[in-house]
């Protein structure tokens, strides 16, 4: 998988709830409470903004899977992916015995609505390798060098697949491994993934690679990637391409096996000895840039401290016009978001956060960032003509430009961007009328410029070459850009009257972004290195390393200001009322930091035109060519090539009344993930439901098709049964319902937060009690109260239309701010006697507000009620719906609860014998709710005094047979009191064991009223036993 610098990265499966999430956590036209068991939440959405017309196009290793719109690219793709396997199969000496599926997207926006991994994609994950059926997914929208390597990287993971296949491995695969070695193939450093190799050499921080472990607690998350790369190139320095390949096959062998040394296996020496050779090698390759600067010689570090602050890694800044504040993009500890903050540039006191909150409630998803650019490009533009910050965020499929006000912290304009994909490096004008802008279109990238008053956006560069960066000179006549041409990243000048465009840095070397010092003279990083020094062999192939450089754009000077051991990126100028400082990013100990310094003389100068002049540019040409075979182009079938997807999932779980549940499913998928039929099995004691449904992803649209046997069960209590049977237990009482039948679903997403549910079918309803002596009793009694008998023996057409809304933020322990809305509406006709209608209305709300780092307030309501001549009933109680009470203990036609908790953490981690579990987290919670049926009264509460008379025993008529309830004296009662309802309140613990949450509850019933509780459980010990604390043990989320 390629990560671009601070992503995210795919660990495994990823699941966003959708339509998929529905059909598996509800297979039944009605939610029982049953289905929802391991997961209560609804969940956002996976929006298929584009109607994608998959075709695909077959080499000799691969089939391309592409639509129209990818075409013109289609040819070069072949030759990237058929060179890309020439030299990944030479050098590890391996052929893959099927072809790959390659698909490919034209932009990243596009690949993010992938449905291989739903939600998986976000703006850090540049692309996957999919291990299972061997799938690469990907965006074309790089330089065609760097796509080239991206192929590359992929592919490579591939071979590994192959080499050591992940279905049958004991023993996990090292991140550095998979990461290192495909890096390693691709075959190039770049600047910024060295940097982070010499700076774990030269600050002393290199890990032990043999127990080096997913990200090593870095905070860039491609340190494991550079070290794997440096790792895999010490290997072949040491024993050759072979070695590489017989650590691969020494890997395959204790992976499967579940033991050995690797090591000691691949290269006969112990894991220590290679982490000491691996440690010699890097010391020994850096060893040249140690007497280099550090980030201390620049002077104060101005980014925040991380221990002082909630703000870390400062990764690129813009400055204020005045130059006392700039403004810099931090990782919010607290939030777990970017967050864009003011720093003094003085101090680095924060001085504000321009994004407090979350995204979402500033009215976008994210941050648009560049990608494989990171910081080698500015990221905002604060405006010289007033207090306005510009900068790009993520909304639907296309960014938006927003304008925000830095003193007030109003966005004062968001505006879309749907001509173009991935605009990045905003650049106001001067006047303040325009923006300039790096974009896409067609997957190739352009400097645009954006009339603020029209909204008009017009391409300025129009060429093969990917340009970024665009800067205004200070009066505006023309922008100064990075280009990338020949394989390095080039300053170009482009004059706004003509167009004419200007070479203005030459040579095999790479700038990054460039700023204005005064309006002859730029400033800006590059790896440039002096041309008239000879090449010293023991630093060429380690260098390239980024430093403070500056060009006087009327007689071609460079002029060199630092020269660092590690990078020094993201340059801008904070004028000064007696100097101007020069303010950069900077990089040591694996942390980025902010330093400045003042021109003074120069540690080195020269001439642009002592690296070259103006000369034809060649674009990157792959080392294989591939002529497009009319022939082996197809449109993709609706069901070809449909696959088991993947190892079942299993889902366990325990109620708080000690109920077993547990359930898998297995799907058989096509290569794109966009059509499955889905099989379906799960269990709750010994009730058993089974599904298959056929699922179709494609489209905005999304639907599906099912057939479903569901068992369920519930506490047949309430008017079920005469009161003289009350002392039943739940389990004497359980009544068993048999759902049998077909629906369909659709799923309308209008965005990420907000969609509709449509659903319909045919069911036929089986419910009775579990025992036969229990459900005769039963059947009599409720013709004789209700003249109708409760349980439903028949078919209904249900036809229904919900609307959700879930902007929960979640963290790993569940939700942690946000809100969800569910509402709604279930109606099915009476046709005859045969079929049973009905009606029924649903809402859910729920509402997180936030209270420090992870504690929160957690507030839930939900009211069902249904109606008709056959209603439908609503379960509920137990684990987080009504603590203290019986799993699902409440029944009703009309039902309803309120839960209001207070989650806080206690320990954040634990260290035990098995390992490192989930810290533990405290609750205080209260439940208040009830149900009833339809035709009997129902009053949730009463202030007024009554007279009551009790039941306080049970006897058997020696006649009939028949047990009669004992009354006792009438008694006044008064003072508040539920009467219908019932309330619990208490505190809980909640931690993770082996990925499930486990809850240990004490808890306490109330009526609010202890005259009322003896008077209402006088058969069950009255108010003292009602009020006993009582413990539970479940499993399953929080709601």
């Amino acid at each position: 998988m390629s990560c671009a610098y601070g992503g995210r990265t795919i660990l495994g499966r990823l699941h966003v709830i959708g339509l998929v999430g529905l059909l598996t956590l509800c297979w039944t036209v009605v939610a029982t409470a049953q289905t929802n068991q391991f997961n209560p939440y609804y969940g956002k959405n996976l929006v298929k903004y584009d109607d994608f017309d998959w075709h695909i196009y077959t080499t000799d290793h691969f089939e391309i899977f592409y639509y129209p719109e990818l075409e013109q690219h289609l040819e070069r793709i072949a030759s990237y992916a058929e060179s890309a396997y020439a030299q990944v199969s030479a050098d590890l000496t391996h052929d893959l015995a099927t072809l790959v599926p390659l698909v490919v997207f034209k932009t990243h926006s596009e690949f993010e609505q992938q449905n291989v991994i739903p939600g998986a994609v976000s703006d850090g994950v540049g692309a996957f390798a999919e291990p299972f059926r061997r799938r690469i997914l990907l965006p074309i929208d790089e330089p065609p060098d760097q796509l080239y390597r991206l192929i590359t990287h992929e592919l490579t993971h591939q071979f590994a697949f192959d080499i050591v296949p992940r279905s049958v491995i004991r023993r996990s695969i090292p991140l550095w491994v998979d990461e290192g070695l495909a890096d390693y193939m691709a075959g190039i450093w770049r600047p910024l993934d060295l940097m982070q190799v010499r700076d774990a050499a030269l600050a002393d921080i290199l890990p032990e690679m043999s127990n080096f472990d997913g990200y090593g607690g870095f905070t860039s998350l491609r340190v494991v990637y550079n070290l794997g790369h440096a790792a895999f190139e010490f290997i072949e320095e040491r024993w050759g391409k072979e070695g590489v390949r017989e650590f691969l096959f020494s890997l395959r062998k204790t992976a499967i096996g579940g033991g050995g040394d690797i090591y000691q296996d691949a290269f006969n020496i112990p894991a220590e000895e290679f982490d000491a050779e691996f440690d010699g090698y890097i010391r020994d390759r850096f060893q040249a840039y140690r007497d280099k600067e550090r980030p201390d010689d620049y002077g104060r570090d101005l980014a925040p401290d991380p221990f002082e602050t909630k703000y870390t890694a400062v990764a690129s800044i813009e400055p204020s016009p005045s130059g006392d504040l700039m403004a810099g993009f931090a990782l919010n500890r607290k939030d777990g978001e970017l967050d864009i903050i003011l720093l003094s540039t003085e101090d680095g006191q924060v001085v504000s956060n321009l994004t407090e909150g979350f995204n979402q409630d500033l009215g976008f998803e994210s941050l648009g960032l560049p990608l494989a650019r990171f910081n080698q490009v500015p990221w905002a533009s604060w405006s010289g003509t007033d207090d306005r910050l510009a900068y790009f965020v993520r909304k639907g499929k296309f960014r938006s430009l927003v304008l925000q006000n830095v003193v007030t912290k109003d966005i004062e304009e968001l505006i879309p961007l749907s001509m173009v994909d991935e605009p990045e490096s905003p650049d106001i004008s001067p006047d303040g009328r325009t923006v300039a802008f790096s974009a896409l279109q067609g997957a190739v990238g352009d400097i645009y410029v954006m009339d603020l008053d029209t909204r008009q956006v017009t391409n300025l560069t129009e060429d093969e070459f990917a340009d970024y960066a665009p800067t205004f000179s200070p009066d505006g006549s023309y922008l100064v850009y990075v280009a990338r041409v020949s394989g390095n990243n080039k300053l170009f000048k482009l004059d706004l009257d003509t167009l004419e465009k200007t070479q203005l840095t030459f040579g095999t070397y790479s700038e990054a972004a460039a700023q204005f010092l005064d309006d002859h003279t730029l400033v800006f990083s590059s790896t440039t290195t002096d041309p008239l020094a000879p090449i010293d062999p023991d630093l060429a192939p380690s260098g390239d390393i980024y430093n403070v450089w500056t060009l006087d754009l009327n007689n071609g000077e460079l002029r060199q200001y630092t020269d660092t051991a590690t990078g020094n990126v993201s340059t801008i100028v904070l004028p000064g009322e007696d100097e101007d400082r020069i303010a950069f990013v900077t990089y040591f100990r694996g942390e980025y930091g902010i330093h400045t310094l003042v021109r003074d003389e120069p540690l080195y100068t020269a001439s642009a035109t002592d690296f070259g002049g103006p000369g034809a540019n060649i674009d990157f040409q792959a080392p294989l060519s591939h002529n497009l075979l009319p022939a082996n182009n197809r449109r993709k079938g609706r069901f070809e090539k449909m696959f088991l997807d993947g190892a079942p999932p299993i889902n366990v779980g325990v109620t708080s009344s000690g109920d077993f549940l547990g359930g898998t499913a297995i799907s058989f998928t096509d290569v794109l993930g966009d059509e499955s039929f889905q099989f379906y099995a799960y269990s709750m004691m010994q009730y058993r439901t089974y599904a298959g449904s056929y699922v179709n992803l494609s489209g905005r649209l999304q639907y599906a098709l099912q057939g479903f046997s569901q068992e369920s069960f519930f506490y047949g209590t309430n008017a079920f049964f005469d009161p003289s049977m009350s002392f039943l237990s739940r389990d004497q009482a359980l009544a068993v319902q048999t759902m049998r039948g077909g629906s369909a679903f659709a799923f309308y997403p209008f965005d990420r937060f907000r969609r509709l549910e449509l659903s319909g079918g045919l069911v036929h309803f089986n419910e009775k009690f579990d025992s036969p002596g229990l459900a005769a009793q039963a059947e009599q009694y409720q013709q004789q109260t209700l003249g109708v008998d409760l349980f439903r023996n028949g078919a209904q057409l249900p036809l229904g239309v919900k609307f959700v809304q879930e902007t929960t933020v979640f963290r790993e322990f569940g939700p942690v701010s946000g809100n969800t809305v569910q509402f709604g509406y279930t109606y099915a006709p009476t046709i005859g006697t045969r079929f049973l209608g009905r009606q029924t209305i649903d809402a859910d709300g729920r509402y997180y507000y936030r209270i420090g780092e992870t504690g929160l307030l957690a507030l839930r309501g939900r009211w069902f009620k249904s109606f008709g001549d056959f209603p439908d009933f609503y379960y509920f109680g137990g684990n987080g719906e009504m603590r203290g009470y019986e799993y699902l203990e409440f029944i009703g036609h009309n039902a309803g609860h309120f839960n209001a908790e207070l989650r806080f953490p206690l320990i954040e981690a634990m260290l035990t014998p098995i390992g490192v579990l989930g810290g533990i987290r405290g609750t205080f919670f209260f439940n208040l709710g009830g149900a009833g049926l339809n035709g009997q009264p129902f009053k949730l509460f009463s202030n007024t005094d009554e007279q009551f008379t009790p039941i306080i025993g049970f006897r058997q008529d020696p006649l009939t047979l028949n047990v009669e309830a004992v009354e006792g004296s009438t008694t006044a009662v008064s003072g508040f009191r539920l009467v219908n309802g019932r309330a619990s309140y208490g505190l809980g613990l909640e931690t993770f064991v082996i990925g499930f949450p486990v809850h240990f509850d004490w808890s306490w019933r109330t009526l609010f009223n202890k005259n009322w509780e003896d008077l209402v459980y006088a058969t069950q010990g009255g108010s003292a036993n009602f009020r006993r604390p009582r413990f539970a043990f479940w499993m399953g989320y929080d709601f």
